[in-house]
């Protein structure tokens, strides 16, 4: 019995060709889809869930609520680890910390020299976090603050084929040397937010500054707590401003700590996607995630929908062949057995034909969101879900076929001739269709919304000139570029076509947490936390900020602050320091100046570093160094020549050429030092990546949707002119012409697609209203309008390129032979 159900399936297949290789083709391709998105969605919710009891671990966040705005980071001050430990007495199995600053210290291995970050951590962090050890012991490690154990990716660097085990590691910056040896290396097993590097004991804070320690002001140690069994974390929320009350100090007595601070706990495992907190990563969005996930089900959905529309056209022509089957003894529990086979097999083989094509689209997809992906096709994970489709669409597909045509009784079904199309059947497809468009429209339109606001965003006025502008970067806090920044400049200016080069501390795009407190001199009871961006003479001139009142620094005029911003031991009732101060324009209106005139010769205090009043000299106008994708915040241009973590070079001509020639200098001045630049156009698109890849997946999925919705509307369409073959011919006869069948054929395949259009557009306009409230800055919503007409415009010259050919075809036919078609 299988065996003849099995043949007949299979003659089927061969019979009816170009619908079996539609139904094939566009089921494989939705089934690739699904299953390249499903990779990508399981790589992106695995983050920290291979911990040990990973439910009970999180993450501790810091908020610092700041006038005119809100700082939340992903770390503590050190000193918050053992309030909570008092505090929530009990509560904590275990807790620990990491101190990483993100400087890149120098090492020496023998004679060569490497750069890289380390990180202190508690002993308890290796119970909370069971790291795999490669060799030696990561207990002893901790034990020790001379220790150091490497990551295995750094090990390699440093050791390449030797066994770094014994081997010493030597800290060399100025004056500082000291001795570490590597006692282990070790694999972060999986996804997770925990940085691959050198870690060391951080043993009581021996590796900090005071200014770490002592202080709240400076959240700069990940902490990491682990739950006793049945603690609910709900509880302990509610505490937390009790606990910042009790922990920080307060000047002011009317107020009281938590109205500024707030700590928040953060479950580890949901820390990579749902985070506004960790700026130093580049973390998940649950958005985007959730996105991908529903557009992969959505095309995977039109490969289905296609596969149905298919089904049910070729079932109504198996009216007589299902008659004659109960004729000659066949059971309805027979018949839809048979349907339900032949559908499933169909879909077996667009599975397998689906493998092949996720090997083709997966290292296309990979290099989009640049990750790397595996599909183990042999493990439960790969095939339960797959068998669980393969049951589900094959039973989906087959259920017309199987439940009506099997009900149909012999004498009746051969009376009425119901080997003809019913209403039902027609409207059924009709329906699908709308849907199928319906979804293909309103993918075109997002992407097409995508890229508008890219376009948008990216050609804005930055409020400054970012053309042509080449940063040489990582340079703040390195030994080896001591007394090397002006030869490097004036050599650099000496280069043909070089007109600027400026120093400042901060690259643009580069977050910029910078603050310092200052006040209108005479009314110190009032004052602001406003960003401080430190920057060189030249800056300004160099990025060409328009200064809007007053003047630039001026070597002649202006001398650089006095203060070193690590220290913060001073004394605030010394005689203050006279400097100048350049403004923004938003700065000025936060100061309560009436106008930026009005604020040229006014002076302004602070105590933020060591005592000093401020005379402004000149306001500039706001821009977006700080973000393209923000907006302008208050800043103060702060005069610090020396402090140098970027290069800004302003060229003419070709970026290639001048980039040898910087190259040829940095070689000349800073020896075999490694370069690292980035041009100012560049960071400024890459603050859009997340959405550049959104795009760029948007614009691939969609088009696997027009496909698999085109292939079924060009299935439908020569069903329908098979159908309608003989009427054809009448018509012909009748005096019709070709361009009139043809109209008359693309009118009926156009009016789902124009009633999709309608269904489309506003739940189009409505999501990606939704999307665009991410952006700062956004075009105008009235682009929306011509967005959704081109769409519309572009899914109907699908539709008439798809059903063309049939169509054209049929109404060129001889009548002759469309009468004798039966």
């Amino acid at each position: 019995m299988l065996k003849n159900y099995f043949i007949t399936a299979i003659n089927n297949l061969i019979k009816n060709k170009l619908y079996s290789a539609i139904n094939i083709a566009g089921l494989a391709i939705g089934l690739a889809a699904c299953i390249v998105i499903a990779l990508y969605v399981r790589d992106q919710t695995s983050y920290d869930k291979q911990w040990k009891d990973s439910d009970r671990i999180y993450r501790v966040n810091f908020i610092d609520r700041m006038p005119g705005r809100e700082l939340k980071v992903a770390s503590v001050p050190y000193p918050a680890l053992p309030a909570l430990e008092e505090f929530f007495k009990g509560n904590f199995e275990q807790i620990a910390r990491i101190f990483d600053d993100g400087r890149e210290y120098p090492f020496d291995i023998g004679s060569t020299r490497f750069r890289g970050r380390v990180a202190g951590v508690d002993p308890s962090f290796i119970d909370i976090f069971q790291l795999r050890v490669i060799a030696g012991s990561l207990e002893d490690t901790l034990t020790n603050f001379a220790n150091i154990a490497l990551s295995e990716k750094t090990a390699k660097r440093f050791f390449r084929s030797q066994d770094p085990i014994g081997k010493v590691i030597t800290y060399n910056e100025g004056n500082t040397k000291f001795d570490f040896k590597v006692t282990a290396v070790y694999r972060i097993p999986g996804n997770t937010v925990l940085d691959d590097i050198p870690i060391i004991s951080l043993l009581d804070g021996t590796l900090l500054h005071p200014y770490y320690t002592e202080t709240w002001g400076n959240p700069s140690c990940s902490t990491y707590i682990k739950l006793k069994k049945g603690i609910d974390i709900e509880t302990m929320m509610p505490l937390l401003p009790a606990l910042i009350d009790r922990s920080i100090p307060v000047d002011d007595p009317t107020r009281k700590a938590s109205d500024r601070y707030s700590l928040d706990f953060q479950r580890l495992d949901t820390s990579h996607l749902d985070t506004p907190w960790d700026k130093s990563r580049a973390s998940g969005n649950k958005t985007v995630v959730m996105s991908f996930a529903v557009l992969s089900l959505l095309v995977l959905l039109i490969g289905c929908i296609n596969f149905t529309i298919l089904t049910t056209a070729k079932a109504t022509q198996r009216t007589r062949e299902v008659v004659m089957r109960k004729v000659v003894g066949a059971k309805r529990k027979q018949l839809i057995v048979q349907f339900l086979g032949e559908s499933t097999l169909v879909v077996l083989l667009a599975m397998i034909l689906s493998v092949g094509l996720v090997e083709l689209i997966l290292p296309i997809f990979e290099s989009i969101v640049g990750k790397s992906f595996s599909l183990n096709y042999i493990s439960l994970n790969a095939i339960l879900p797959l068998l669980l489709m393969l049951i589900i669409v094959g039973i989906s597909g087959g259920l017309y076929p199987a439940f009506i045509l099997s009900g149909y009784r012999p004498g009746d079904a051969l009376k009425a001739d119901q080997s003809k199309e019913t209403s039902g059947s027609m409207s059924l497809r009709t329906a699908l269709v709308i849907f199928q468009f319906s979804i293909s429209i309103i993918l075109i339109i997002a992407t097409g919304v995508i890229y508008t606001q890219m376009r948008y965003s990216l050609k804005r006025d930055p409020g400054y000139n970012k053309d042509n502008l080449l940063i040489i970067n990582q340079m703040l806090y390195k030994d080896e570029f001591k007394g090397k920044f002006e030869p490097l400049k004036n050599k650099l200016l000496n280069l043909t076509n070089v007109s600027n080069v400026s120093f400042s501390r901060m690259q643009p795009s580069q977050r910029n947490e910078l603050t310092g407190i200052f006040a209108r001199l005479g009314r110190p009871e009032t004052t602001y936390e406003i960003a401080r961006r430190v920057i060189g003479y030249d800056y300004i001139s160099t990025y060409q900020i328009p200064v809007v009142s007053g003047r630039n620094y001026s070597v002649e005029r202006d001398l650089p602050e006095r203060f070193n911003t690590g220290n913060m031991n001073f004394d605030k009732n010394i005689e203050p320091v006279e400097r100048n101060i350049i403004l923004n324009e938003s700065a000025v209106k936060q100061l309560g100046f009436n106008s930026t005139e009005d604020a040229i010769g006014k002076n302004i205090h602070s105590t933020t570093f060591i005592n000093t009043n401020y005379t402004i000299i000149g306001v500039v106008a706001d821009n977006h160094i700080y973000s393209i994708n923000t907006l302008p915040r208050a800043e103060v241009y702060s005069l610090e020549p020396n402090t140098v973590g970027a290069v800004t070079v302003r060229f003419k001509g070709s970026p290639h050429k001048i980039l040898e020639r910087v190259k040829s200098v940095w070689s000349r001045v800073m020896g075999d030092v490694e370069i690292s630049y980035d041009f100012v156009d560049q960071l400024l698109a890459g603050e859009f990546q997340e959405e550049q890849t959104e795009m760029n997946v948007f614009i691939s999925f969609s088009l696997l949707a027009i496909v698999i919705a085109c292939m079924g509307l060009f299935g439908s369409a020569s069903f329908t002119v098979d159908r309608r073959t003989k009427e054809i011919g009448l018509r012909k006869v009748m005096g019709a012409r070709v361009k009139n069948i043809v109209s008359l054929l693309l009118w009926q395949f156009s009016k789902p697609v124009l009633i999709a259009n309608i269904i489309a557009w506003p739940v189009a306009i409505f999501a990606m209203r939704i999307w665009l409230e991410r952006f700062a800055y956004q075009f105008d919503p009235l682009l929306l309008i011509p967005i959704c007409l081109v769409s519309g415009v572009i899914a109907i010259a699908i539709a008439w390129f798809t059903v063309a050919g049939n169509t054209i075809h049929a109404a060129r036919k001889n009548p002759i032979h469309s009468l004798r078609y039966e």
